[in-house]
């Protein structure tokens, strides 16, 4: 569904996507003009680990959907999920499966700058500071002190484009 929902713009997908500096995974990410992300349930998980993606989720992503299996799933997972969140219940059919939208996704209204900058690798946030004339004393800086510097001096629409343009641009991606 997300792949029918981007056609026809450049975007990049990852299955099994590492955020929050290793803390947890999204199960399928499109990155094109916003970062989307997917969290996928089956009806018999037990959601114990739901409330601290949402918490890491929550911090980068522009857009967060729950698919899950289960009219009783989703129903339970509705109440650990901020109203932001997009709910689409999975129908398996002989193909695959077929979704239905619970609940329509939202824009993320608190975004955490820190958090979508380390998304980038740190030659990618030098690169960025560098560009942007604002690399002085920072050639040989952390990963975590090019971040901080990024959240601090850009503001988060311009820290988010960047973020997902280096992302598009990696090859190996």
């Amino acid at each position: 569904m997300l792949r029918r929902q981007h056609r026809g713009c450049r975007t990049v997908y990852r299955r099994e996507w590492s955020i929050g500096v290793g803390a947890t995974r999204v199960d399928v990410a499109a990155i094109n003009g916003r970062i989307i992300g997917c969290e996928v349930k089956s009806a018999r998980d037990n959601f114990g680990r739901l409330p601290s993606q949402v918490e890491l989720y929550s911090a980068i992503l522009d857009t967060a959907l729950l698919a899950v299996e289960g009219l009783a799933a989703a129903e339970r997972a509705r109440d650990l999920l901020p109203s932001w969140w997009g709910i689409w219940l999975a129908r398996p059919t002989l193909r695959g499966a077929v979704f239905e939208v619970i609940q329509e996704p939202g824009s993320n209204p608190a975004p955490k700058p820190l958090s979508i900058a380390q998304l980038l690798w740190r030659d990618e946030a030098y690169s960025v500071l560098d560009r942007r004339g604002l690399s002085g004393g920072l050639r040989k800086a952390t990963r975590w002190r090019l971040w901080e510097a990024l959240a601090g001096q850009l503001p988060l629409h311009e820290l988010q484009d960047e973020v997902r343009n280096a992302i598009k641009a990696r090859p190996e991606w």
